[in-house]
């Protein structure tokens, strides 16, 4: 399923072939995902463990599932249209005073055309959710991966030229590296969350491998490996010439600098001082990006000519809020950014195309208005109370290598919401995927598989809470010999 989302989902304007083929793709996996959580919700689950997210789950079903009856039926929408009505009379067009477009949008064939890209990460984030611990971090592998073959790819188009048949979308970043994608920012955005399952993925599959102190082979490939992908997604991500991706890549590296106590515990398999810890990875981290500025620097610095944010995106955030403002409190529906951006649009806009907000806050906020307000505010609770779970309790014993994980996978949710500030990384279906992948590790892990098998055999005292029997205790003057079948008896 990501793999799908990853070669199929880098447009950034739903009616492309893809997406559709992408959304077709996601059905039998969200059919699965719903009989496999039906199952759980029914026979196993803990009401004791989730509580707290059980309820945020389903405050944004509820009310994510209105929005999207909005879509369909005029459930809301009409009362908030009295200013955009007098600006669309304004510029010659016909007003929307007492129209009735048969649902809450004042554009009803995009909205219903955007609905459906929801489909594929609701998909994964059930999938994913239902994971245990091993599968966790096989997934991130495997997440890790196509970073790694969508960097490759990024790679091949520079090196072939604005015109490599490897870009996938007429309308692109020609000079720069973009993998599957049409914009260069989501690249970007890719390849600092590939930084950080990498991270989550090399600790667990190296954990323990530093705890001798004689030098091994094992050592010494693990160490090889981890600064090459290391190198490589930096070089990456300067190729790609994203000031918000290389600006968010810093700020993912200072994530890594205070998780590395826990990195080196889980490493090591011992306790590590914190202060020299830290001092020692910021060390490796700024010879890192050194060398990545020696190789290149020259290609991405040119980037920040013009400033950290330019002009154009500061005149699209005011008008889209003063829109955002006019259609409240509803919004004006899904995917209708396009119809009702133009007539707010002056003089040093109208040269340029304006497919979207550059700030995915804000264009939600305008389509959604105050229920969309509500859908981010829920979920925002649940991710600062998982947050806090993650990053400030104690590890309980075991779960080393899921708590690194789940940090790993919180911090790339961070960076994709701060990246929305100034851009729309999460209107691809890629980096959508991405976004639920995440929000998936950082739920508690799921009691499936072994664990659930091995307590269902368990005696029904050990089941129930009460102690075990004690085991039986040999005669004395006796001695333990192995039964050919591999138990043991007592002579």
């Amino acid at each position: 399923m990501l793999f799908a989302n990853v070669v199929l989902g880098g447009a950034t304007r739903t009616g492309f072939l893809a997406d559709v083929l992408l959304q077709l793709f996601s059905l039998p996996f969200l059919a699965l995902a719903a009989w496999l959580w039906l199952d759980r919700l029914t026979a196993r689950a803990r009401p004791a463990q989730l509580g707290f997210g059980l309820a945020c789950g389903v405050g944004l079903s509820v009310v994510g599932l209105l929005i999207a009856l909005a879509q369909f039926i005029p459930l809301f929408g009409a009362p908030g249209w009295e200013g955009i009505s007098a600006r669309i009379v304004a510029a010659g067009g016909a007003g929307l005073e007492g129209a009735w477009t048969g649902s809450s949008s004042v554009d009803p064939a995009a909205s219903l055309a955007a609905l459906p890209a929801v489909l594929p990460p609701l998909a994964l984030f059930l999938l994913v959710a239902l994971l245990d611990e091993d599968q966790r971090v096989r997934f991130s592998g495997w997440a890790f991966g196509f970073g790694m073959m969508a960097l490759g790819l990024g790679i091949a188009q520079v090196m072939q030229g604005p015109a490599s048949p490897l870009r996938f979308f007429e309308i692109s970043n020609r000079s720069e590296s973009v993998g599957f994608f049409a914009n260069r920012n989501h690249f970007a955005a890719q390849l600092y969350v590939t930084f950080l399952l990498g991270v989550a993925w090399f600790a667990a599959r190296g954990e323990r491998v530093l705890s001798h102190r004689t030098p091994t082979t094992q050592r010494a490939i693990w160490v090889a490996l981890a600064f090459s992908m290391a190198l490589l997604l930096l070089a990456g991500i300067a190729l790609a010439r994203s000031r918000a991706g290389i600006l968010l890549l810093l700020v993912a590296v200072a994530g890594v600098v205070a998780m590395a106590p826990a990195l080196l515990a889980l490493l090591s398999g011992r306790e590590a001082r914190p202060r020299w810890v830290r001092g020692l990875v910021i060390l490796i981290a700024a010879g890192l990006v050194l060398l990545v500025g020696q190789l290149g620097a020259e290609r991405f610095l040119t980037r920040f000519d013009a400033g950290l944010v330019d002009q154009l995106r500061t005149t699209l955030n005011e008008k889209t809020l003063q829109a955002a403002t006019e259609a409240l409190p509803f919004g004006t529906g899904l995917g209708t950014f396009t119809a009702v951006f133009p007539v707010y649009e002056d003089t040093t806009l109208a040269p340029q195309y304006i497919n979207r907000a550059h700030d995915d806050w804000l264009e939600f906020f305008l389509e959604t208005g105050l229920p969309g307000a509500l859908l981010v505010a829920i979920f925002l609770v649940w991710f600062v109370e998982r947050v806090w779970r993650l990053w400030f309790s104690a590890v309980p014993p075991g779960e080393a290598r899921l708590r690194l994980l789940q940090q790993c996978a919180s911090l790339a949710i961070l960076l994709l919401m701060l990246h929305s500030v100034v851009d729309y990384p999460l209107r691809t279906a890629t980096m959508l995927a991405y976004f639920a992948a995440c929000c998936a590790l950082m739920t508690p892990r799921s009691v499936t598989g072994r664990a659930e098998v091995a307590e269902e055999r368990a005696p029904p005292s050990a089941r129930a809470g009460g102690r075990p029997p004690a085991p039986r205790q040999a005669p004395r003057g006796s001695s333990r010999v192995r039964a050919p079948e591999g138990g043991v008896r007592w002579s």
